[in-house]
């Protein structure tokens, strides 16, 4: 039976096909935690040309508490997802640098929030010196970020992982002529042997 949601006004749309990206939430998370961090630093600059910082700071700190808490997130869902896509054996290593690489940015990203949150709940006055201590605590994490962004960017374009093939459904193809990739995958993104050869 179809799953459907039934809209205003009596309407039900038609739900086949939702639980097929569903599972994989990671990537609809990643990119939260990377614009909220990345809009943190920035705040953190802004901060250093103020004479009152203070203002500014809780701003950015309150975007590093919803970055890092994103930045989880996106990490959970990651490694979730990872038994239900297809995922070549080639890119296996790269998976696992992607995840070292993710969990340490959970770690550090998590270590500077839960510093500037001890900072504001005890009500540490900002002075210029604490104010850039904390913007420098933040963009060192940068480096890292961007690599774990890097590996998870090479996972997708050049291995396809998490990419799924279109069914016959989508193609217009009959249930019984099964589609095939350029790459020779099927619709399950299993190579198969009578689809053609992966270009060299």
């Amino acid at each position: 039976m179809a799953a459907g949601l039934t809209l205003a006004g009596g309407t039900v749309a038609n739900m086949d096909g939702f639980a097929d990206w569903l599972p994989n939430l990671h990537a609809l998370v990643i990119h939260l935690p990377l614009g909220l961090l990345v809009t943190a630093g920035g705040t953190d600059l802004l901060a250093l040309l103020r004479r009152n910082p203070a203002t500014v700071v809780r701003i950015s700190t309150g975007l590093y508490v919803m970055g890092t808490m994103t930045l989880i997130l996106a990490y959970v869902t990651g490694r979730t997802a990872a038994p239900e896509v297809y995922t070549p054996g080639l890119a296996h290593a790269l998976v696992a640098q992607h995840w070292d690489r993710a969990l340490w940015c959970v770690w550090y990203f998590g270590s500077v929030t839960l510093a500037r949150l001890v900072l504001h709940f005890r009500g540490t006055s900002l002075t210029r010196t604490i104010t850039a201590g904390l913007s420098v605590a933040g963009l060192a994490g940068f480096a890292a970020l961007a690599v774990t962004a890097e590996l998870g960017g090479r996972l997708v374009y050049e291995y396809g992982v998490g990419v799924a093939a279109p069914t016959g459904r989508e193609t217009g193809a009959t249930d019984s002529e099964e589609w095939r990739s350029p790459a020779g995958l099927n619709s399950k993104g299993v190579v198969d042997a009578t689809g053609p050869s992966p270009s060299r």
